[in-house]
């Protein structure tokens, strides 16, 4: 189905030509879900509403503990029999390994897609026809984000059908982490991360009114009860290169921790960084009562659009 909407170029990052990008995403694997129950099933699992899935996007989603953290977080479309959820490719045994653990005997079948592999196309204004293969699917995520695309493996750059500029996926990460989006165990760490503190429910992720789902309790109070305590944002470095495990720093006191990074090109010879911190220093930096430093080398939060106004401290939290 033809995906429509239009793709907003970032400041990290601006395609000549209106071509837009294309990248393959080596480390993305994929897991069918098919069969007569198969919407029952992942609805009372996981933490989207696939009812409401529309066939031309992918949605953010997370199969949680049932003390409410991640265990693993995907993205998950629909096909012709079922549905298909991407993960990060360490993670895909531990989710597989999850569902059948939940299937029992329902009439779903579980399988691992290995003849497709994922491409993304970013980054161009107002796209042509040639520019999205009627295949392409809208990450719902963030707009900047752009369309998802499977094809087959072995494709080459072209061969899914798109006049997109070849590129490396690392642009791509810059866009994601700039637009505040976690994906992956480096930004979701498994059995610890909550959704809510990664803004998971500003991105689609979360439905609150579709009902019960493993983790729904203590995902819904949080959300309630205001009790987000942490959350996650990007950083930009002009001039030097964050690392993952990093301490984000202001003037030698420990402000939160980065997670993932990019650091390409179009971001000169710097780069940028998603990190996780206290909401409390958040609205410090942000209000400009306090400055970061990562490994020594200053640090400037740039907060998207839909993370402000930032969420009001939980009465438990303290600067």
């Amino acid at each position: 189905m033809k995906a429509t909407g239009h793709m907003k170029a970032t400041g990290h990052m601006k395609a000549t030509g209106n071509t837009g990008f294309i990248a393959r995403d080596d480390q993305r694997r994929l897991l069918r879900v098919s069969g007569t129950d198969a919407t029952n099933f992942l609805q009372s699992l996981i933490t989207a509403n696939v009812e409401t899935l529309p066939d031309d996007t992918v949605r953010a989603s997370a199969l949680l503990t049932p003390q409410g953290r991640v265990l693993v977080d995907f993205l998950i479309s629909r096909t012709d029999d079922g549905f298909m959820i991407e993960c990060d490719a360490e993670q895909v045994d531990e989710l597989y390994t999850r569902l059948r653990r939940y299937r029992l005997r329902r009439p779903v079948d579980l399988t691992h897609e290995t003849g497709l592999s994922v491409w993304i196309i970013w980054g161009g204004n107002d796209p042509p026809d040639n520019l999205l293969p009627a295949e392409a699917m809208r990450d719902t995520r963030h707009p900047d984000l752009g369309w998802r695309l499977l094809a087959p493996v072995g494709a080459s750059a072209n061969a899914p059908g798109s006049d997109a500029e070849p590129t490396s996926l690392d642009m791509w990460h810059a866009v994601r982490i700039g637009a505040a989006v976690p994906q992956g165990p480096v930004d979701l760490t498994p059995e610890r991360a909550l959704m809510l503190e990664a803004g998971l429910d500003r991105l689609g992720a979360v439905d609150f009114e579709k009902g019960c789902y493993v983790g729904q309790e203590v995902t819904a109070r949080t959300h309630y009860r205001g009790l987000v305590k942490r959350r996650l944002a990007p950083f930009i470095l002009a001039d030097a290169t964050a690392t993952t495990g990093a301490a984000i720093t202001d003037d030698g006191k420990p402000l939160g921790t980065v997670l993932s990074t990019s650091s390409t090109s179009n971001i000169g010879t710097g780069s940028i960084c998603l990190a996780a911190m206290k909401l409390s220093d958040l609205h410090r930096l942000h209000a400009g009562d306090a400055t970061a430093q990562i490994d020594g080398a200053p640090a400037t939060l740039s907060l998207p659009d839909w993370m402000l106004p930032l969420p009001q401290l939980a009465r438990t939290d303290s600067a």
